[in-house]
């Protein structure tokens, strides 16, 4: 293909080539997407530039958008003037701000804010310069309240120490640890004086869970047996029982209503009191006439050779018994 063609020519497209993707590689790492269009350039004056070099970054919205031109002194003024170059149609209202913002690793980045000005900015017009907080100011912004907070808190802390109480507890503090230290080695002591019986006991409630299965064998099979009996129950047995209960229940009804209406024996010893008096008489005789035949034999037993023991006999029952009077059977 390229037959015929002197080296000279070669060499020169070669050349021609990486110089045009160097270009290329260039505008591309500095954020230039067509680098055969055109670019706007604009001026900002600033009273510091704040670390702000060639090829610093402009960004809008978080897009990068351009990038720094160049930077150098005015030499009326004496501050510093940065050219920037745009990239792209982002349309800026003239009067627009460019801001110089910290990052918080080093470094800076210019962060365009867009006015509200309807004219458009024109290519080589001024924008207005703006200033970011640093980042040190930042911090000390946040470190500013709680550095008062700490010193604050270390004041009070000095002052509740250096109280006299305070130093006092302190002072203690020595003997409360001792008395602490003695308390838990005899805490110690007393646990391992309790460490055979806990054993034991531990022993004893694992042998138990062991047998837990058997005991719950003999209860299941007493409660087999207790409903076995229950089945043998027969439910005829039960009313025939019932039945026999009815029976002696009337038969027991029928005597009390005899012996409340005055039949029988037992309904006339209730409702007659003049037997009941009668009978009461007649024990009382008897239990006389039984103790004089106990206390007076001789009275009673009428032997020839034994008449003065029975005269005496009838003569002193005569004085002591009062339940009746005795009859002369000395004739």
């Amino acid at each position: 293909m390229f037959k015929g063609v002197s080296k000279e020519t070669k060499v020169g497209s070669l050349t021609a080539l990486a110089i045009t993707v160097l270009i290329l590689g260039y505008n591309y790492m500095v954020g230039k997407d067509n680098p055969f269009k055109g670019s706007r350039e604009f001026y900002v004056f600033y009273d510091s530039a704040s670390d702000v070099v060639v090829s610093t970054p402009v960004l809008f919205n978080g897009i990068r958008i351009g990038q720094v031109k160049k930077v150098w002194l005015d030499e009326v003024t004496g501050k510093p003037v940065v050219r920037l170059e745009i990239f792209g149609e982002t349309k800026i209202p003239r009067h627009s701000f460019v801001k110089i913002q910290s990052e918080l690793l080093g470094g800076v980045k210019l962060k365009l804010r867009l006015s509200n000005d309807k004219t458009l900015a024109e290519d080589g017009d001024t924008l207005r310069a703006e200033y970011d907080k640093d980042v040190m100011s930042m911090v000390n912004e946040k470190v500013a309240p709680i550095a008062a907070g700490v010193d604050s808190l270390i004041t009070n802390l000095n002052m509740l120490i250096h109280r006299a109480s305070v130093q006092q507890a302190f002072d203690q503090l020595p003997i409360l640890i001792g008395t602490v230290t003695q308390t838990l080695n005899n805490v110690k002591d007393m646990i391992a004086n309790l460490q055979p019986g806990v054993t034991s006991s531990v022993n004893n409630i694992a042998s138990f869970s062991k047998n837990l299965d058997s005991y719950g064998k003999s209860i299941d099979q007493s409660l087999k047996s207790f409903d076995k009996l229950g089945k043998q129950l027969d439910s005829v047995q039960l009313v025939r029982l019932t039945k026999n209960l009815e029976a002696t229940m009337a038969s027991l009804s029928a005597i009390a209503a005899d012996i409340q209406s005055g039949k029988g024996t037992l309904g006339k010893l209730s409702q007659d009191e003049q037997l009941y008096n009668d009978l009461v008489q007649t024990n009382q005789s008897l239990q006389c006439l039984m103790n004089d035949i106990k206390a007076y034999p001789q009275k009673y037993l009428p032997l020839p050779w034994g008449k003065k023991q029975r005269q005496k006999a009838m003569a002193e029952s005569k004085t002591a018994n009062t339940c009746f009077p005795a009859k002369d059977s000395a004739r």
